[in-house]
């Protein structure tokens, strides 16, 4: 307990000397790696699988009981509980204890052998829209085989042909599906590298807020500043690439593009939000407030951005709004650079959009710095007019 309480005081009283130091650690190398290793972690199963399920069967018979079987038997499944009642499956689903429902009607069997097409009813917790994707497609694939085998029945005890003959009547229109670049069906693979590169520009942009305040307090001149700025876009891009690598390293994540498109993609995206960032921290008169707002402008961009709901699902004023956030350009181009195979002229888009923005930025640093120089010289000329930084 001493020595514990030694090891508090001692990194104490180096981050009253360190300050700069230990933040910077924090932000770029331990909230990445944590952030990272936790939720690659959590999602290394890919898709949901085992869902929580409650099987009601009035009918069964041999058939229905064959086909909650195959429910069984399912990765995607976990039969929980056989109920008697349709209406414990709402009062599990209230619970968050299943997620699925199946309810095989009385008599199932018998009409359908009377050709009456009787329906089984399939109940999804509609909260849960990840859990419901995969559940109702696996479901649906449980299905068509299981009507498959039936109907293959049928006709191989009427038309005595071969099996081979049966299933062209049976399925008379074959369908192949393909998915490429994730053909998994990965939701990891989908959503953990824009869901880690929006967690990490948070931090740059609250590094970028301190060091714009730190020239407010202690103004450099316009070069210096860029030197300031480069030196930490460097840090932030490394804490990127730190972060993504331990998917890449450790969770299989896949990355199957051009490196140094990736690279030179991921710096200047580094660049905008910390430039962005810098610019509020030397203009707004409050350290605290100045990194409360540079996070509060980068941090809806994950969703406003279209990386978690498509850009062409919005309204025009959103989708115009979207491509004028840098995280719309490299949520989803460090997702194609993972997924697809892109070479460099493919990222032209983005890059462009990441030039014109930097070039913004530090025309913005730039006039803000002239203003500051001049208002500086005016007040120090005694015209008695007090200044505002």
């Amino acid at each position: 307990m001493l020595k514990s309480n030694k090891l508090t005081v001692a990194f104490y009283k180096f981050k009253l000397k360190h300050p700069r130091f230990v933040m910077a650690t924090l932000v770029f190398i331990i909230i990445p790696l944590v952030a990272g290793l936790a939720l690659g972690y959590e999602m290394k199963a890919d898709v949901p699988t085992s869902i929580p399920t409650v099987i009601v069967n009035h009918d069964n018979s041999d058939f229905s009981r064959k086909f909650t079987g195959f429910v069984e038997d399912s990765n995607y499944f976990d039969v929980i509980e056989y109920a008697d009642n349709d209406n414990r499956i709402k009062k599990l689903m209230d619970r968050d204890k299943a997620y699925a429902g199946i309810i095989i009607p009385m008599g199932f069997y018998s009409d359908m052998r009377a050709g009456k097409a009787p329906k089984i009813l399939t109940v999804y917790d509609g909260a849960a829209l990840s859990v419901v994707t995969t559940s109702k497609t696996a479901m649906s694939e449980i299905l068509l085989t299981t009507k498959a085998a039936y109907m293959m029945s049928i006709f191989e005890g009427k038309l005595s042909t071969v099996p081979e003959q049966v299933m062209n009547m049976v399925a008379p229109i074959s369908v192949n599906y393909k998915f490429l670049y994730n053909s998994t069906k990965s939701f990891r693979n989908y959503l953990l590298i824009g869901m880690l590169a929006s967690v990490i520009q948070v931090g740059i942009a609250m590094q970028g807020a301190e060091r714009g305040y730190e020239n407010q307090m202690n103004p450099r001149t316009y070069l210096n500043q860029l030197k300031v700025v480069s030196g930490w876009t460097i840090m932030s891009t490394i804490s990127i690439i730190l972060c993504l690598g331990v998917q890449y390293l450790f969770f299989d994540m896949p990355y199957r593009s051009t490196v140094f498109g990736g690279l030179l993609m991921t710096i200047m995206f580094a660049m905008c939000i910390l430039n962005m960032g810098y610019i509020v921290g030397n203009l707004v008169p409050d350290r605290t407030f100045a990194i409360q707002v540079s996070a509060i402008l980068v941090l809806p961009t994950s969703i406003l951005g279209g990386y978690t709901y498509p850009i062409v699902a919005m309204p025009e004023g959103f989708q115009i709004l979207a491509q004028g956030t840098p995280f719309f350009y490299y949520g989803n181009g460090i997702r194609d650079l993972c997924l697809k195979q892109l070479e460099l002229h493919h990222l032209m888009v983005p890059l462009k959009f990441f030039a014109t923005y930097i070039l913004a930025e530090l025309l913005i640093i730039l006039a803000v710095t002239i203003f500051k120089n001049w208002w500086r010289a005016k007040y120090k000329s005694g015209l008695g007019v007090t200044p505002i930084v």
